[in-house]
C-alpha cells in the first residue's frame, strides 16, 4: 500500500481527511448519490423535478456538515432537482455555485473536471446509474453497483495520473 493510501486511511480513521498536496493532478473528487426522494413514490415515478424528502434534506445537511472543511472549491450536480438540492447546503456554506451537467454525459463531465478543475477538490452529485459511469471514466477498473434504494453512497476518489485512482467507498 502506498504512502498516499496510508495517509488517507489514517486520516479517515482519525475522523479527518488528510490528503497529500498534488502538484500535477486533481487532489480529490467526492462523488455522492443524491439524497432521498419522497418515500411515497415508486422508483419508476421519480422524475427530474422530484424534490428531496424531509429525510433527504436532513441527509443533505449532514453531508454539508461532513464536507464543509474538506476544501471543496467546485460542485457539480445533474439537472435533476434532487441532485441540486443535495448539493445546496454545502454550496451555500462554501459560497459556491452549483454547476449543472447532464446525467447523460459522464465522459463529458470527467473531461470538464480535468480541464477546469485540474487541481481542485470537487463534489459531484449523481445517481445510482451515473456514479459507476463516472468512476469508470475516471479510470477506476472495479465494477461498482449501487442499489436504487440506497442514498448514502460517498466515494472519495484520489486521482494518480496514469495509474488507476484510489477510491474509497463510504456511507454517510
Amino acid at each position: 500500500m502506498g504512502v498516499t493510501a496510508i495517509r488517507l486511511l489514517f486520516g479517515l480513521a482519525a475522523g479527518i481527511l488528510v490528503l497529500p498536496h498534488s502538484v500535477n493532478a486533481q487532489e480529490v473528487i467526492y462523488i455522492v448519490r443524491h439524497s432521498d426522494p419522497p418515500s411515497t413514490l415508486n422508483l419508476d415515478e421519480i422524475l427530474d423535478e422530484t424534490p428531496l424528502s424531509q429525510s433527504g434534506q436532513q441527509r443533505a445537511t449532514m453531508l454539508a456538515e461532513r464536507l464543509k472543511d474538506a476544501g471543496i472549491s467546485a460542485i457539480y450536480a445533474t439537472q435533476a432537482r434532487r441532485t441540486v438540492e443535495t448539493a445546496e447546503h454545502l454550496a451555500k456554506a462554501r459560497g459556491l455555485e452549483i454547476r449543472v451537467h447532464s446525467y447523460e454525459d459522464s465522459d463529458g463531465l470527467v473531461r470538464l473536471l480535468h480541464s477546469e478543475n485540474g487541481k481542485d477538490r470537487v463534489l459531484v452529485v449523481g445517481h445510482w446509474s451515473t456514479i459507476p459511469e463516472i468512476l469508470k471514466a475516471l479510470g477506476y477498473p472495479e465494477e461498482i453497483k449501487i442499489e436504487r434504494s440506497a442514498y448514502d453512497n460517498l466515494f472519495v476518489v484520489v486521482p494518480r495520473g496514469d495509474q488507476a485512482p484510489i477510491v474509497l467507498h463510504l456511507h454517510y
